[in-house]
């Protein structure tokens, strides 16, 4: 009877430990989220004890979401920084690393091209329709961009908005300011380049 008690409060302990370590991983998350909102406005919304914390706001004018996610993957899990933008174009174009395109659908990697960021081979684009899309913005602004943006998952601009990933280690450590400002003033960049 004892050991079966012992084992009880073994796993109570365990599970409270487990919790307050997150809260205290959400809590953080959520101060760098408060900082931010310090130096650009908005708000932060958190549901409950062990919710994640939610970034709404806008950078000017243009509405900004800030949240991230977690996947298992490869025995591993991944968490991501997600970003969105409310600014919208005409134009689809797609930046991803050849890993997460051959992850998601292998054939879909046929209509990308290779994108030589940094020296780095490992970024694919999927070009817009409009050929000279490109060509006839900004296109020096649009790459420097890119380039300070690195390392990103994904970054979608098009008829629903911009979509930006970066894979975190600690989304504490992302979400510090002003780095995550400075990822937004790009995005923002980004946008006004390729109207």
């Amino acid at each position: 009877m004892e050991i079966i008690i012992s084992l009880i409060v073994f796993v109570f302990l365990f599970l409270v430990v487990i919790n307050y370590m997150r809260k205290l991983h959400l809590d953080a998350i959520h101060f760098n989220l408060l900082d931010l909102v310090d130096a650009i406005g908005g708000q932060v919304l958190r549901k409950g004890f062990l919710a994640r914390p939610v970034y709404h706001g806008a950078y000017k004018g243009i509405d900004l979401t800030i949240n991230y996610s977690t996947e298992r993957s490869q025995k591993k899990r991944r968490q991501y920084l997600n970003i969105s933008m409310a600014k919208t174009s005409d134009n689809n174009i797609t930046i991803s690393t050849d890993e997460w395109i051959q992850g998601r659908d292998e054939s879909s990697s046929t209509i990308f091209e290779p994108l030589e960021i940094n020296g780095d081979v490992k970024y694919v684009i999927r070009k817009p329709r409009n050929v000279t899309y490109l060509k006839k913005n900004n296109k020096k602004t649009f790459k420097e961009c890119i380039k300070n943006l690195t390392p990103f998952t994904y970054m979608y601009f098009g008829q629903n908005g911009l979509l930006f990933e970066r894979e975190c280690e600690n989304i504490a450590l992302c979400t510090k300011h002003p780095n995550l400002e400075n990822i937004i003033e790009l995005l923002y960049k980004i946008t006004q380049t390729l109207k």
